[in-house]
């Protein structure tokens, strides 16, 4: 029992002289300033990461999926140009005269990138908008909006309303 007892003391006073060199020697060598050259490379590190750089286009406007792209297309808008945001153009105004006029031209501009069954319920696909049947959506058509009822989905075609006239168009 001596022994190990002389043992656990010679260990922890061995121990406890190591840790006091290691202390003194990295105290010797450790510096928290960084010399002139040092600073100077990452001060234009720093720089050259903080400075502006010119931003990439966005390919495709995420705002404004693909279907109602091409409804504002087929109107001779373009999405985000100033002849969107401007005022009426003649040619425009010379479009559809009636209310099942208008909602002909309106819905054959309307492509579902999908049609799927959820729950037993038919559900159109619009972009990143899913529509089902009793569901509204709202274009817009000639410089004005228009909201649109889905009133039935099959598995070849929708039924939209607006006002009062309906429409039937195939889905391709």
């Amino acid at each position: 029992m001596k022994t190990e007892r002389h043992l656990i003391l010679n260990f922890t006073r061995l121990l406890f002289v190591c840790s006091l060199a290691l202390s003194r020697l990295g105290a010797a060598e450790v510096s928290d300033i960084m010399t002139p050259p040092n600073r100077q490379e990452a001060v234009d590190q720093a720089k050259k990461l903080l400075a502006q750089r010119e931003a990439a286009a966005i390919a495709v406007d995420p705002f404004h999926p693909e279907a109602f792209a091409d409804v504002a297309a087929a109107t001779g808008h373009v999405p985000g140009s100033a002849a969107a945001t401007g005022p009426e153009t003649p040619a425009a105004r010379q479009g559809p005269r009636n209310g099942r006029e208008l909602l002909e031209a309106i819905a054959g501009g309307l492509k579902p990138s999908g049609n799927f069954v959820i729950n037993g319920q038919q559900t159109l696909l619009f972009g990143q908008k899913r529509v089902k049947a009793g569901g509204l959506l709202t274009i817009t058509f000639e410089g004005n909006e228009y909201t649109l009822e889905v009133t039935a989905i099959q598995r070849t075609n929708f039924t939209l309303r607006l006002n009062r006239e309906e429409f039937t168009r195939p889905i391709k």
